[in-house]
């Protein structure tokens, strides 16, 4: 029997990388635009088909934990996502420049720039950051040029590190019967069912942030390139859904959905006419998107359905952003909202749909799994 861990699945997926090059460099040798996409199509197929692979077609191989079992499944379909962005959302001058180096680049952290013909690698400037350059980019992820790549990086590991200390503390102190309180065992709308739901917001943000900046910090510093921050913005002070969504929560995941949407869906249906119509359902299509990569995540990973929950809740905030982003074209407005009127409507919502997001993982005793592991 096959024990599958970490490692076996950086091989596996370092393979994948391979594979892709493979298809780029027959793509470049051809000279042809379309070998690039009918193999990106085969690559795309098969890395979704990996970790369906590994958890249901074989007797012969296990999980290590159900933390590897996640992993692969995330990986997947984000390796899924960035192949169709490579494939289907760069023109073909810029496809016929990609180097190994680049997708290499590409596929472990969160470059700055975007398949030039040689990177650009950022050198230390002759500049002297202030305290605050290092505060501000340590605690709320601005970006800021002043800091050389090694040290915007060193700092992005840092606020993984203190991310990851933050969730101990959090997991340690709260009892194992609040991290399994599901939706209906609270009344709605009450302080004690909103505190347990804000509680899992920053579980969820701590978890990615911490896994997400120790591993971006840490390749962005191997390479030395300046990366961008995933998460720019505070997320738990939004001005609107529009603005939680687009600029401060998780933008690595909104940018490879937003290049999908916007440039790789038009190109294939043919349809490019630019009007506010066009621009909603791009927009409803990249949440439809990422309502599959997480039902995909967890029906595979936790070998259950979550009942069309993810689906819906990335639905209804498809909805809440056209909206949003209508009624801002309609009155000509950017900012629908004062800042705190936006702020309690953005938090409303978020928490009325939050029982989506978050009780198939409750059900799946998730959170408690989390606290034997990281509490």
């Amino acid at each position: 029997m096959i024990i599958i861990t970490f490692v076996h699945l950086y091989m596996i997926y370092g393979l994948i990388i391979g594979l892709i090059y493979l298809t780029i460099f027959l793509a470049q040798y051809y000279n042809s635009e379309k070998v690039l996409h009918y193999l990106g199509t085969f690559c795309t197929i098969g890395t979704l088909y990996v970790p369906i692979f590994l958890k249901y077609h074989s007797s012969e191989i296990v999980f290590a934990n159900a933390l590897v079992s996640i992993f692969s499944a995330v990986t997947g379909f984000l390796f899924a996502l960035k192949i169709l962005e490579l494939t289907f959302t760069y023109e073909w001058s810029q496809q016929k420049k990609i180097t190994l180096k680049q997708i290499l680049i590409d596929f472990s952290t969160f470059p700055v720039y975007k398949y030039e013909p040689e990177p650009y690698l950022l050198k230390s400037k002759s500049i002297h950051p202030t305290f605050l350059n290092h505060v501000n980019y340590l605690i709320l992820g601005t970006n800021d040029d002043q800091l050389s790549a090694r040290r915007q990086n060193s700092l992005i590991i840092f606020r993984g590190l203190f991310q990851m200390i933050c969730l101990h503390i959090l997991l340690h102190s709260t009892p194992y019967s609040v991290l399994r309180l599901h939706s209906q065992n609270a009344t709605f709308f009450s302080l004690t069912h909103f505190l347990i739901y804000a509680l899992y917001g920053f579980i969820f943000y701590f978890a990615l942030g911490m896994i997400i900046n120790i591993v971006f910090g840490f390749m962005g510093f191997f390479w030395n390139i300046h990366i961008r921050s995933v998460y720019p913005g505070y997320p738990f002070l939004p001005r609107g859904i529009h603005d939680f969504w687009s600029r401060r929560w998780n933008i690595y995941i909104k940018t490879i959905l937003h290049r999908i949407a916007f440039i790789a869906l038009p190109k294939l249906t043919g349809f490019n006419e630019k009007s506010n119509v066009r621009m909603i359902i791009a927009g409803v299509f990249a949440f439809f998107v990422s309502g599959l990569l997480h039902e995909f995540m967890y029906t595979v990973s936790i070998n259950r359905w979550s009942g069309g929950k993810y689906m819906l809740f990335f639905l209804i905030h498809g909805m809440f952003v056209g909206i949003e982003l209508s009624l801002q074209g309609l009155l000509k407005r950017k900012q629908l909202f004062p800042a705190f009127v936006g702020w309690a409507y953005t938090i409303t919502a978020l928490y009325s749909t939050s029982h989506l997001f978050c009780d198939p993982w409750i059900e799946a005793d998730c959170f408690a799994t989390l606290k034997t592991y990281l509490g």
